[in-house]
C-alpha cells in the first residue's frame, strides 16, 4: 500500500512509500482511508525542536472498517467510522489504510460524509479532554445535581478563546450539551462571529478590538463577575492581556491547546514573560491539553476516558448534535506537502481543516 513519511530535511519533506498493509493487535481496528484529516500538529511534531521524527504524521481518518482485533466488539468490517490514531506512532493516517485503538474509532450515519468525519477526531477529542479533565466540568451523561424539589443548578460561565478554531468550535458543541454551562461567551473575530454562534456560543467578543474594550465587553458579559473556567484555543501571551483581567484567582481553572511554557522550543526573547509566569503571578491553575492522553494505559486514565467520549461522539453525530467543519479536500498523498506548508504559512486558501481524500 502507499504510505507517506513526514519530516524535515532541513526543510519540511514528505516521501512516498510502498510498504505492506499495517499488521493489528487485539484491540487496535483497520481502517480503509478514504480520507486523511490534517492538523497543524502534523507539521509541528517532526520539527527539530519537538519530536524530531520520520513518520506518518496523519492521525484523523474517515474510512472503512477493514477488520478488527480479537477483543474488538464494537465494529465488523464494512462499518463507516472515523478514528483516532495515536499520535507519533507508525501506521498512521496518511496512506490507504492506517490503524487506530478501538476505543478512539466511532461509528458516523449515512448522512455524514467522510470528508466531514475527518474534521473531527483529534479536534472534538482535545476539546473533550479541555473541558471534563481539565476545567472538571461534567460529562453530558451526567445527572445533574438539581431535582424537581430542589432549586436548579447554579449557571457556571465560560470563557472560549478562539471559539471558530476547529478545537473552539467542538468545545462550543459539547458545552452546549450541558445547560448549567452558560453563559458560553466566546472570543473570535467579527468575521468568524457567525459560526461561533452557530457552534453553540451565546455572546461571540471581536478580540480584536482593543484589550480594554474586551475586557469591559467580557465583564459585562460576566455579569461582573469573575470567571472560573477559561478554555483558551489559541493561547498566547497577547490573549492573556484580556483573559486574566476576568479570571478568578482562587478556584479559577484555565486549559490551553499550546505549550505554556518555552521548554526550548521556541527562543525566549531578554524580558518576554511565559504563560505560564503571567498565570502563576495571577494564582490560576493552568494546564495544557494534551489530546495524547486519550491512549494513555493507565487505571482509569486515559484510555478509559478515550472510550467513554468516543461513544458520546458516536451518538452525538448519529443524532446530528456533533457537526465536523467545512474544510477543503486535496486529491492524492502527493499533496499532502503543499497543504501542510500552507497550513504552515497560514496562506487563506488553507486555513481551516483539510483533508486528502486516499
Amino acid at each position: 500500500m502507499k504510505s507517506l513519511l513526514v519530516y524535515y530535511d532541513p526543510e519540511l519533506t514528505t516521501k512516498l512509500e510502498d510498504i505492506p498493509i499495517p499488521s493489528y493487535n487485539e484491540d487496535e481496528v483497520l481502517i480503509k482511508v478514504v480520507i486523511a484529516g490534517s492538523n497543524p500538529k502534523d507539521w509541528k511534531h517532526p520539527m527539530p525542536q519537538y519530536f524530531n521524527s520520520k513518520l506518518n504524521q496523519g492521525d484523523d481518518v474517515g474510512g472503512v472498517v477493514a477488520a478488527v482485533g480479537a477483543n474488538v466488539q464494537h465494529f465488523r468490517p464494512g462499518d463507516r467510522v472515523a478514528g483516532f490514531h495515536q499520535m507519533n506512532t507508525p501506521r498512521g493516517t496518511y496512506a490507504e489504510y492506517t490503524v487506530c485503538p478501538a476505543h478512539t474509532v466511532f461509528h458516523i450515519p449515512a448522512s455524514m460524509s467522510f470528508e466531514e468525519a475527518a474534521t473531527i477526531p483529534l479536534a472534538a477529542f482535545t476539546a473533550a479532554v479541555g473541558l471534563y479533565r481539565n476545567l472538571l466540568f461534567p460529562l453530558p451523561t451526567t445527572l445533574p445535581s438539581s431535582t424537581a424539589n430542589s432549586p436548579p443548578a447554579p449557571k457556571t460561565p465560560l470563557i472560549i478563546n478562539g471559539a471558530a478554531s476547529s478545537v473552539g468550535h467542538f468545545a462550543a458543541q459539547l458545552a452546549r450539551l450541558n445547560p448549567s454551562i452558560r453563559p458560553i461567551i466566546g472570543l473570535a473575530s467579527a468575521a468568524s462571529r457567525p459560526a461561533a454562534l452557530e457552534s453553540g456560543c451565546d455572546i461571540v467578543i471581536d478580540y480584536r478590538s482593543p484589550s480594554a474594550t474586551v475586557i469591559a465587553e467580557l465583564t459585562d458579559a460576566l455579569g461582573g463577575a469573575e470567571c472560573s473556567h477559561v478554555f483558551d484555543a489559541v493561547n498566547s501571551v497577547q490573549s492573556l492581556a484580556y483573559l486574566l483581567p476576568v479570571i478568578r484567582s482562587e478556584g479559577g481553572r484555565y486549559t490551553c491547546t499550546t505549550g505554556l511554557r518555552s521548554a526550548g522550543i521556541y527562543t525566549k526573547k531578554e524580558g518576554e514573560v511565559e504563560q505560564a509566569e503571567l498565570l502563576e503571578r495571577k494564582g490560576v491553575w493552568f494546564k495544557q491539553i494534551w489530546v495524547g492522553s486519550v491512549h494513555d494505559d493507565v487505571v482509569g486514565g486515559g484510555r478509559v476516558f478515550g472510550g467513554e467520549v468516543a461513544r458520546l461522539f458516536e451518538a452525538l453525530v448519529g443524532e446530528g448534535r456533533l457537526r465536523g467543519l467545512p474544510g477543503r479536500v486535496v486529491d492524492g498523498l502527493e499533496r499532502v506537502e503543499e497543504a501542510l506548508v500552507g497550513m504552515r504559512s497560514g496562506g487563506k486558501e488553507w486555513r481551516g481543516k483539510v483533508g486528502v481524500r486516499v
